[in-house]
């Protein structure tokens, strides 16, 4: 009779667990707008990075600009400004499907593939000369 209340608990566990998962996710589709179809933020951080304690570095886009803050305790600072080009903002107005390979990081790899390209281009005409 143990082994049974054991497998109805883990079971019962691995249920909740299950439902804590799918409750987060929907929370947070909910939060950005995507599962209700609502249009997307029109201020995005798009990367942070921490170069101190208390010190980062935050790339905001906002409409068709790119803006490199310095973010402190006390003060926040525009470091550069950066406009999209006309390819950017034509890949950043069309829909992207949420399991598709663009939204799920492959544009950034695009300039990690063409360097190797690059890289394999040149080794191989090292090889012919």
């Amino acid at each position: 009779m143990q082994t049974t209340d054991w497998l109805s608990f883990a079971i019962s566990f691995a249920i909740v667990l299950a439902l804590l998962g799918a409750l987060l996710y929907v929370m947070k589709r909910l939060q950005s707008g995507s599962l209700l179809g609502l249009p997307q933020r029109r201020i995005r951080v798009l990367e942070a990075v921490s170069v101190a304690p208390r010190q980062k570095l935050v790339l905001v886009r906002v409409k068709d600009q790119d803006i490199l803050l310095g973010v402190t305790v006390q003060q926040i600072n525009t470091l550069a400004s950066f406009r999209l080009t006309e390819e950017e903002i034509v890949a950043e107005s069309m829909p992207r499907a949420p399991g598709s390979a663009a939204a799920d990081g492959a544009n950034s790899l695009t300039p990690l593939a063409r360097r190797l390209s690059e890289m394999l281009k040149s080794a191989q005409n090292k090889d012919k000369a």
